[in-house]
């Protein structure tokens, strides 16, 4: 059905990775997403969420009324703004600081909550030894958690400034009386949150390291639809399920304001800045 729907629009697809993508010119398949989702935002369709494999588990499952809670596979930052940017999800729960820039005129960031990202270790890890006097410079002589090169840029550069990025070079372990003691992949050095220690259970330690960033949840959302009632129902609901998580993650900082205020705020009542004003496209077609 895939194949059929891209040779009405003139495309064919390709794989790259773990994604299919289009192959040839996508300007009417993108103005047809663009009717779907405007059908979707005014009729009361489902509308389309999505996050990132950490937030998205304890956020939006189950998910809110009036949304399809999508695959929650996502490890970057550029493929699922690409998605919400051609309209084909509706709202995306990304990872602060790797969001749009206020001045971004198609996207709204709304902040959702605010924590620290600690290193974290395997419970027989040899820098737990070091207790309060590791560095990172004792850090850096292990494998880090691999991550893609541009994944998280913003991400990306506080780890490169720690000494801690990680591109794919196997790194000599400094102690090698641990080797052949301690299988490699639990010589690894993660990086976690109060809210992804939830889902992790015991399993790992967290250095006494701060990383010097602040990390956090933003929703994402068209710009048009930034004040559509459906987006501040949604951020009511994802605002209380941190709250519910707070007692259990004191770090966590649940924010009520907007992260990125609107570049141009207007005026105009709600729905004459949101709602089409030439005919949808007919209920029968399939959105």
């Amino acid at each position: 059905m895939s194949r059929r729907c891209a040779e009405v629009f003139g495309l064919s697809l390709a794989r790259g990775g773990s994604e299919w993508n289009f192959k040839g010119d996508t300007t009417l398949l993108n103005l047809e997403r663009r009717v779907h989702q405007a059908v979707r935002w005014s009729h009361g369709r489902p509308l389309r969420l999505e996050a990132q494999h950490w937030s998205g588990p304890l956020l939006c499952e189950p998910a809110p009324a009036g949304w399809i809670a999508g695959c929650f596979h996502f490890h970057e930052y550029e493929r699922p703004l690409q998605l919400l940017r051609e309209g084909v999800i509706d709202a995306w729960v990304a990872s602060y600081p790797d969001v749009p820039a206020a001045t971004d005129p198609t996207i709204a960031c709304i902040g959702l909550s605010r924590m620290p990202i600690w290193l974290v270790v395997d419970q027989a890890h040899p820098l737990l030894e070091l207790g309060e006097q590791v560095t990172f410079a004792d850090v850096a002589a292990y494998p880090c958690m691999p991550l893609p090169n541009g994944a998280f840029p913003k991400f990306q550069a506080v780890l490169e400034a720690c000494g801690l990025w990680d591109a794919g070079t196997p790194k000599r372990i400094r102690d090698p009386s641990w080797l052949g003691q301690i299988n490699r992949e639990d010589l690894l050095v993660g990086f976690a949150t109060p809210l992804s220690l939830l889902l992790s259970g015991d399993c790992c330690r967290v250095l006494p390291l701060k990383l010097p960033v602040e990390v956090g949840d933003a929703l994402l959302v068209p710009r048009q639809y930034e004040r559509a009632p459906q987006t501040l129902q949604l951020l009511a609901e994802l605002r209380s399920r941190l709250q519910s998580l707070a007692g259990a993650a004191p770090e966590l900082v649940v924010l009520d304001g907007v992260e990125h205020p609107s570049a141009a705020p207007s005026d105009q009542p709600f729905k004459e800045q949101w709602l089409p004003s030439a005919p949808l496209m007919p209920k029968t077609s399939k959105a």
